[in-house]
């Protein structure tokens, strides 16, 4: 793929060259980029929210909240492929600032348009703290900066802060301006966050400007990051994930050269969420990340109040020799907690047949001959979600011809199409064979892993369009698809000859 720099000062027809559409939040839609008095969308096969970031800051809507594609906000009328590919590193002024190509590509059509949902125009800072993670609370609203009353401050409320900030978890939130008072007007009072809102704006309050708040009483917050924040991404869950690091306001990632489980120890401390269960080492773990590799090296004790406290390479010093991005699991993940996301699992009776038997509760089937697939009976369209099936192999002499079996999730409009089981098609799939188990992505190429699995459990985050598979036994996560939903999507079995599986 050739990738060009252009210059954004050719002519736009537009007070900005990008704008949004197909969505009633004027911060949230389908990318429009014009370019020469030409205006078209974004391909999204390499979109990520990088480059989401760039258009959120370009448009005065703050940060990204999420960078989806699969033109999950419809396809625009008559628009059609402006850019194929875009590579933005996140801190440029403007998206056609950024790497991108316009080469025709097969693949980019009207199904495959980028889009974002940012936060709004309504930013929050911290001041007078330690760090950039760590101060009095300040919003802003209509371009003017106010103070936040501390009257209903508490755990939720700090928490929105931190998670908007990109600042970690709460280490402690604060009250009677522990940060001083402030000599701004107050904007905010009787602030009542839920604790899962993407930023400060979205919670409960009097109203903009009503000021509730008895005098010198300003609300603060301290979170676990510093001005050098650590995150866990591409899981569904903040407590395991690919490493990346924030340095000089910039995310980049980890390189897994002697990452080890001292190191994760680490991270999952910084980051309250426990003790380390592994340090994950493989590029295809929780897939590689396209920022720079700012960390290499990295031999902490395990001891180390933060990452950045342990010995390492400079910043930006590379010593991988391919692409491969440190992850860790901790204790503290939520993907396996049963009173958290785990969720039954039966599939719908009705499909039984003379080869293909399923029990009357839908929770246990078994297949007696050539290959067969049966949906669960549930599909969902919104949340998160995990279930476990446990799989094996009905005693016979003869050994099956065909793969013994494919776990995972299709979307509702996949059913009784005959096709390639793959992501562009509608399937994300975990594949067992004699001695390996293996996905194959949406560039349709294969990842093999070793060994065999007996109990498989499946994660779905639906609106940040994850699908993780993991080893139930063991808790080890295997692989995570990145996807852009947009209608109903249901478990998915497929048995070999002689296979069983049971919920």
């Amino acid at each position: 793929m050739v990738l060009a720099f252009v210059n954004i000062t050719t002519v736009s027809i537009y007070t900005h060259a990008v704008r949004l559409s197909n969505a009633a939040d004027p911060c949230a839609g389908v990318v429009l980029v014009n370019i020469d008095n030409f205006e078209g969308t974004i391909c999204d096969v390499s979109w990520d929210m990088n480059d989401a970031a760039v258009v959120c800051r370009q448009l005065g809507c703050g940060v990204p909240i999420s960078a989806p594609g699969g033109s999950v906000f419809g396809a625009p009328l008559n628009k059609f492929t402006t850019i194929t590919s875009v590579a933005c590193r996140g801190d440029e002024p403007s998206l056609l600032k950024c790497s991108y190509s316009s080469n025709p590509q097969a693949y980019c059509n009207q199904k495959r348009d980028a889009s974002v949902q940012c936060t709004g125009p309504d930013a929050v800072r911290l001041v007078n703290g330690a760090s950039l993670c760590s101060g009095r609370v300040e919003v802003r609203h209509n371009g003017v900066w106010g103070a936040v009353c501390d009257d209903a401050w508490g755990q939720e409320d700090a928490s929105v802060v931190c998670r908007q900030l990109v600042c970690g978890a709460v280490q402690s939130y604060q009250y009677k301006s522990s940060f001083g008072i402030s000599a701004l007007p107050v904007l905010m009072s009787n602030v009542q966050c839920q604790g899962d809102e993407s930023a400060l704006w979205k919670c409960a309050q009097r109203g903009w400007g009503v000021n509730t708040c008895p005098a010198g009483r300003n609300a603060g917050v301290t979170c676990t990051g510093g001005a050098d924040t650590v995150r866990l991404v591409n899981s569904g869950d903040a407590c395991s994930g690919r490493v990346e690091i924030k340095h000089e306001n910039r995310w980049g990632t980890v390189c897994d050269s002697d990452w080890d489980v001292k190191d994760a120890e680490v991270v999952c401390r910084q980051l309250n969420c426990g003790s380390a269960i592994r340090a994950e080492t493989r590029n295809d773990i929780f897939r590689s990340g396209v920022f720079p590799v700012w960390m290499s090296d990295v031999k902490c004790t395990g001891a180390e109040r933060s990452l950045i406290d342990c010995p390492r390479a400079s910043w930006g010093v590379n010593s991988c020799p391919w692409r491969s991005d440190g992850g860790v699991q901790c204790r503290e993940s939520r993907v396996f907690d049963p009173t958290v996301f785990r969720a039954p699992l039966s599939v719908d009776p009705t499909a039984a047949d003379a080869t293909l038997l399923i029990s009357s509760d839908g929770k246990e089937l078994r297949n007696l001959a050539i290959y067969r697939c049966v949906p669960g009976s549930t599909g969902v369209l919104f949340g998160r979600w995990y279930w476990e099936v446990n799989i094996e192999r009905v005693p016979s002499k003869e050994e099956s011809k065909s793969n013994q079996w494919k776990l995972g999730v299709a979307t509702e409009s996949v059913k009784g199409k005959v096709q390639a089981l793959t992501p562009n098609n509608g399937y994300w799939l975990l594949s067992q064979g004699y001695s390996s188990h293996t996905v194959i992505d949406e560039t349709n190429k294969e990842h093999i892993f070793g060994g065999k699995l007996y109990k498989v459990g499946i994660f779905v985050d639906y609106e940040e369009g994850l699908v993780s598979f993991y080893d139930a036994d063991t808790q080890k996560h295997i692989y995570t698809f990145t996807a852009a939903f947009k209608e109903k999507i249901y478990p998915h079995i497929c048995l070999g000859w002689r296979r069983r599986a049971y919920m």
